[in-house]
């Protein structure tokens, strides 16, 4: 039996809001999103961890009713906007979810930087919920670690999935060794509250191949390329209203975030398909697909991670001029050039498929023009970044041919 005084088993925890609002209406699902990392020189065994979430720090509301997180409401009337202690006795009946495990893999022979090993882990806030109704549209909240104790009551170094009757502590002894933070504080989850969110109408697009210009034929026949050397993009807008888009530059609107950074490919400043400025064209959201491997083998083969954060201190209105209005049933139609993104790649039997990524943009709600700009961008009265994005996205592949 281990000694009870041996230490405390530290991880490293962190905690953010998956979203900077917690929408009410539920249309937006909410989490707390935990991070958790085996990173203590103490803890050298190769196996991978094994907890049991429920009635720990990871099981929000039952957490908050029992001390192992503390939730705080900003105080907007108080000049220094301190964060105020919220009264949790309304969850003194709240109970511990249902069984369920998380493995945290051993830091023995680890490849990767600390900070790409952790295991994510995701609470759901149920609207329907007593924390939920707690909650008051417009204020802020935060979300914190109450000490270093993570409150975990079972664990075990296991290569399973789940815990049998052999499993648990390291010992019979349930005080034997305590899962905790290496600190006192993991991070804090903040985030608003709102009644509901403005929701953009969804968008229909199909993809077909046409010639890049009427005089291309004598070029390409030259080349040895085939003439379907462009792809005609259509988007429709679904709804009944129209909304203007944003088509380049840095997209502003809510994004999911992991424990440190936003999820990956969430954020991808790239040229929008319906952008229609004679710059760069938007080749970026496609992708050249090997058919008989799978492979990616042309253009964006992933989005650009976090470069597309910036700094508060720039002004994130768009310009006016990338702006596109989508009217209810009306084609907007775009004609993109591939001849650069099947430069290079194999002739003869070899066969490819384009597709397009999916991409968010920002919006507005009817039209915005030039004429209306301030300083050649959108006004300030539309500089809200709380919505969710309008999503430009095909199911549609179209199969050029080398020859």
């Amino acid at each position: 039996m281990l000694n009870k005084m041996m230490e405390d088993l530290r991880l490293h925890t962190k905690i953010k809001s998956r979203y900077r609002v917690f929408d009410a209406s539920g249309q937006l699902p909410f989490s707390i999103v935990f991070g958790l990392c085996r990173r203590s020189t103490a803890d050298t065994e190769p196996r991978p961890l094994l907890l049991e979430i429920a009635g720990s720090a990871l099981d929000v509301s039952y957490a908050l009713a029992h001390g192992l997180l503390t939730l705080q409401e900003q105080d907007t009337k108080d000049e220094g906007k301190q964060w105020v202690e919220v009264d949790l006795s309304r969850l003194k009946n709240v109970a511990a979810k249902e069984a369920e495990c998380l493995s945290l893999p051993s830091s023995v022979n680890r490849k990767e930087h600390w900070r790409d090993a952790f295991t994510v882990y995701q609470c759901h806030f149920d609207v329907e919920g007593e924390l939920a109704s707690m909650l008051k549209p417009g204020k802020r909240y935060r979300i914190r670690l109450a000490s270093e104790d993570l409150g975990v009551k079972r664990w075990a170094y296991s290569d399973g999935k789940g815990f049998d009757d052999n499993d648990g502590k390291l010992s019979h002894d349930s005080q034997a060794v305590k899962l905790v933070n290496i600190k006192p504080t993991g991070g804090n989850a903040t985030f608003k509250v709102v009644k509901s969110l403005p929701w953009p109408p969804k968008t229909e697009i199909r993809m077909r191949l046409c010639a890049s210009s009427l005089s291309s034929d004598s070029v390409l026949a030259n080349t040895g390329r085939s003439s379907s050397t462009a792809v005609e993009i259509s988007v429709v807008n679904t709804g009944t209203e129209s909304v203007t888009v944003q088509t380049r530059g840095h997209q502003n609107f809510l994004i999911p975030w992991g424990p440190f950074q936003p999820e990956p490919d969430v954020i991808n400043d790239s040229v929008r398909v319906i952008d229609a400025t004679s710059q760069i064209p938007p080749t970026a959201v496609l992708q050249v697909i090997d058919y008989t491997t799978g492979e990616v083998v042309g253009g964006n083969k992933q989005h650009s991670g976090c470069c597309g954060l910036t700094s508060g201190n720039i002004d994130q209105r768009p310009m006016a001029k990338y702006a596109v209005t989508l009217k209810p049933g009306v084609p907007v139609i775009r004609k993109i050039d591939i001849e650069a993104l099947m430069n290079g790649l194999e002739d003869g039997h070899h066969q490819y498929k384009i597709r397009m990524q999916s991409a968010g943009c920002r919006w507005w709600h009817g039209e915005v023009s030039e004429e209306q700009a301030e300083d050649g961008r959108v006004p300030a009265r539309l500089g809200c970044v709380l919505i969710p994005p309008l999503i430009l996205e095909s199911q549609d592949e179209v199969f050029p041919f080398i020859r």
